[in-house]
């Protein structure tokens, strides 16, 4: 409307000096309009106000329209909003391939032109997309996962078995993905939670053994130093592991570390006697096992290293006379130890290259035999003695008082043996039934009668009580 207004501007300024002519007259007659106001508002109540309820509804119908009109409002501001992002790809991808991105780019980023900006800004967004999804579905992958890990904190109390379970899949998962740094994160957040379990301290050993042998020293000392300190299973390994790496001394660290802790454990000093017998310290190794038989509690375990050390002294150190000697000490010591008589038998018998020593083989037969042994362990002896010079004695006379002395003194012991192997044994679970069964016929028995004289009994009685009272009503009628 503004050149309507224009041209009506002349106009205006034209009549301006007449408007201000009729001034003071149209002062004049206000007055009367004001003396005639009184009967506008007299008329006024003839005319009926609105109900509440109609203002109400139309405030409502108000407000929803506003409400509409709100929210069309929005919804072209979106729509508006996705027609500008959607020209702003379509513009940057056409700017993207309108650049030459071959010719040589600005010093400095201020010197970058728009389209070389949006060509960049493309590129980026190109090359990361790829990622970007790679990422999605590796979350999607562990989600299961991670919201099964209840405890991601150290904790003295045991895990739960779905915990547990829960951390082996998710290694497993993750190994086989092959991402060496992505599955180290994970392993050493798994045993934060699950530093006392020996079994993933062993899985993150064999995984890192295939990838750097000093890290996998590393986490064997962590675990054995300071987790799992009374585990002699991964000691052992560690110790093995450093010894094939040719780290000796570790390897001594490992397993004194763990007989420290837990002295007296069979594998632990077995292995550490092997450790110096590999190593070419004969002499230590043979300490070892005799510092063994000096601490060793109980009779079982003390023959146990007793036979170990000799085997060590017989094959190892070569030294057959110092195995004759420690067995002949024992015997003496323990006269009655029908083992160490064994052991020295089998001793002389294995110490000629190609024929046993028979002189020596029957003075411990002998030794035996006139010991404080039982009846029944020397006459096995005696038979035993009978067999070796079958087989192997030189003079004749001595197999003959050989025979003779077993005659006249064994034999009968072990004639009598074979009877008792020969008795059929004792079957008590049938003697047993059948006691069972004479009781509970017995009590049955006993029962029936009780219940025969109980109801014999109540018979007397009642007949007893059926004459009484026919009696008397006879007698009274």
């Amino acid at each position: 409307l503004a050149p309507e207004v224009e041209e009506l501007a002349p106009e205006v300024e034209e009549l301006a000096p007449e408007v201000e002519e009729y001034a003071p007259g149209m002062e004049e007659s206000a007055p009367g309009i004001e003396e005639s106001a009184p009967g506008i508002e007299e008329s006024a109540p003839g005319i009926e106000e609105p109900a509440p309820e109609e203002e109400a509804a139309k405030e409502e119908a108000q407000e929803e329209m506003e409400e509409n009109v709100v929210d069309v409002n929005e919804e072209a501001a979106e729509e508006t909003k996705e027609e500008e992002q959607t020209e702003a790809v379509v513009q940057m991808t056409e700017d993207f391939n309108k650049v030459d991105m071959e010719e040589p780019l600005p010093d400095s980023p201020e010197a970058l032109t728009a389209k070389q900006e949006a060509a960049i800004r493309e590129q980026m967004l190109l090359d990361m997309a790829p990622i970007h999804e790679k990422i999605l579905t590796e979350i999607e992958e562990v989600t299961t996962f991670e919201d099964g890990i209840k405890r991601p904190y150290f904790h003295v109390k045991e895990l739960e078995r779905v915990q547990l379970k829960n951390w082996k899949n998710y290694l497993n998962v993750v190994i086989e993905k092959k991402d060496v740094l992505r599955t180290i994160t994970l392993f050493e957040r798994c045993l934060i939670a699950c530093a006392f379990y020996e079994g993933f301290w062993i899985k993150y050993i064999n995984f890192m053994n295939a990838i750097d042998k000093e890290e996998t020293s590393k986490i064997y000392r962590r675990a054995c130093m300071v987790h799992l300190v009374k585990k002699p299973y991964v000691h052992l390994n560690w110790a093995a592991f450093e010894e094939e790496r040719g780290c000796l001394e570790v390897a001594r660290e490992a397993l004194d570390h763990i007989d420290k802790g837990m002295p007296g454990l069979i594998a632990v000093i077995l292995r550490r006697a092997g450790l110096e017998r590999r190593s070419g310290n004969i002499e230590q190794g043979g300490d070892i096992l005799k510092l063994a038989i000096e601490n060793c509690r109980g009779r079982e375990t003390r023959d146990f290293w007793i036979m170990k050390f000799v085997g060590y002294l017989q094959y190892s150190a070569k030294d057959i006379p110092a195995a004759r000697k420690f067995l002949t000490e024992q015997i003496e010591r323990n006269p009655r130890n029908k083992k160490l008589y064994v052991r020295l038998l089998d001793l002389e018998h294995s110490s000629g290259t190609n024929y046993p020593n028979s002189a020596a083989v029957v003075s411990v037969f002998d030794k035996a035999l006139t010991s404080s042994l039982t009846i029944e362990e020397k006459a096995g002896f005696s038979h035993r003695r009978l067999t070796f010079l079958e087989e192997f004695g030189d003079d004749v006379s001595a197999i003959i008082s050989a025979y003779d002395d077993h005659n006249k003194n064994w034999k009968t012991v072990l004639d009598e043996k074979k009877k008792e192997s020969s008795v059929p044994p004792r079957d008590y679970k049938r003697r047993d039934n059948y006691n069972h069964n004479r009781n509970y016929n017995r009590d049955r028995g006993y029962n029936r009668d009780r219940n025969y004289n109980h109801q014999s009994n109540y018979n007397q009685n009642n007949n007893f009580n059926n004459q009484a009272q026919g009696g008397g009503a006879g007698g009274g009628f």
